[in-house]
């Protein structure tokens, strides 16, 4: 594994748990479209996939450019099983879904503390050097 820095860390972990947080939200309000499919993010192998790649997505220079085909941000979003399909084909489990958003708004803030106490500390650091 390539060396990464604490805010490197941080920051993907961020992003990915962002985007698991958008993905779910979506699910949540998509929960009555005919065929829609929930789409999640499987963590571990994101952030394992970031780290090793040191690159989270393509490069962007404008905010109007569209990520890639198949990841958002160089985060890989597959489809999920929520071990349920309703007649019109939708498979969100709204419980499961809600209960998913909380833990994931969780984590996020879990590693928004630990970003914000890492930067402290450097700051901290190269204050007294």
């Amino acid at each position: 594994m390539n060396q990464v820095s604490n805010l490197d860390f941080y920051n993907h972990a961020l992003a990915i748990r962002e985007m698991q947080l958008q993905l779910t939200a979506s699910n949540i309000a998509n929960q009555d479209t005919p065929d829609y499919k929930a789409k999640g993010v499987d963590f571990k192998q994101a952030f394992k996939q970031a780290i090793d790649a040191q690159n989270i997505g393509l490069a962007k220079d404008n905010t109007r450019h569209f990520d890639g085909v198949g990841n958002s941000r160089g985060i890989q979003v597959g489809y999920i099983d929520t071990g349920m399909i309703r007649p019109d084909g939708n498979n969100v489990n709204e419980h499961l879904e809600k209960a998913n958003f909380a833990e994931q708004q969780a984590f996020y803030e879990a590693a928004l503390m630990f970003a914000n106490s890492s930067k402290d500390s450097i700051k901290n650091a190269l204050k007294y050097q």
